[in-house]
């Protein structure tokens, strides 16, 4: 669940699973890459992390917030 923080516009809040999840799904695509191209880990995370900060600069204010109000937060599977 993401709920923006009504007392600071610059705050989101992520439930743990969400966070972890995507973290997760981030690591193991990068572990693709990583297979896929014979290169380290470390300079896929790196290259990655470095494309997404300088994208995340390019962005205005309202590209952000529209970012924020499109996320489709990937959900904790269904226990039941």
């Amino acid at each position: 669940m993401i709920i923006n923080n009504p007392s600071n516009d610059e705050s989101v809040i992520l439930s743990k699973d969400v966070l972890v999840l995507n973290t997760l799904a981030m690591g193991v695509a990068i572990q693709i890459l990583a297979k896929i191209t014979g290169e380290e880990i470390e300079a896929w995370k790196d290259y990655i992390q470095s494309k997404a900060s300088e994208q995340y600069r390019q962005l205005s204010a309202e590209k952000i917030q529209q970012i924020v109000d499109t996320l489709e937060i990937l959900q904790p599977p269904d226990e039941s």
